[in-house]
């Protein structure tokens, strides 16, 4: 495989991992991850005390969470892929645009950067580190 069609593979995991956000699908979401993949700044964000390491704890964060919203969004652009000498991890910086609404709630907005670590697996390219880093969250009343 071409570093192109490498790079290409891991924007497609990156946007793939968006559409399940977007279908509040976190068993599609969950594909995404090494089994003991990470989620970080997620937590923070939200004020909770809870870890995201390990599918059973991302899905015990995200699962109620995608179950209160009526809908959510991400846009997504990556700026940064580094990929390993051996080809099989890579770092990446992706900016992001989220909007969401829990039922009868004002929308959220969030604009951050993920900060990643991918692995190449058996499956393809999955996320063993995704680190968020809000840049500003706010309720939006429109």
């Amino acid at each position: 495989m071409s570093v192109w069609e490498t790079k290409e593979a891991i924007r497609e995991t990156i946007n793939s991992y968006s559409g399940a956000a977007g279908r509040l699908d976190i068993e599609a979401l969950l594909a995404h991850f090494i089994p003991d993949g990470e989620i970080v700044g997620v937590t923070e964000l939200l004020g909770l005390d809870a870890s995201m390491h390990g599918h059973d704890n991302i899905r015990a964060v995200f699962g109620p969470s995608f179950a209160a919203l009526s809908w959510l969004s991400q846009m997504n652009t990556t700026t940064s892929i580094e990929l390993a000498e051996d080809g099989k991890s890579a770092r990446t910086v992706t900016n992001l645009v989220e909007m969401a609404q829990r039922d009868g709630d004002p929308q959220i907005a969030l604009i951050a950067r993920y900060e990643d670590e991918l692995v190449l697996t058996d499956d393809g390219w999955k996320f063993a580190r995704r680190r968020l880093i809000p840049l500003r969250f706010a309720q939006l009343d429109i």
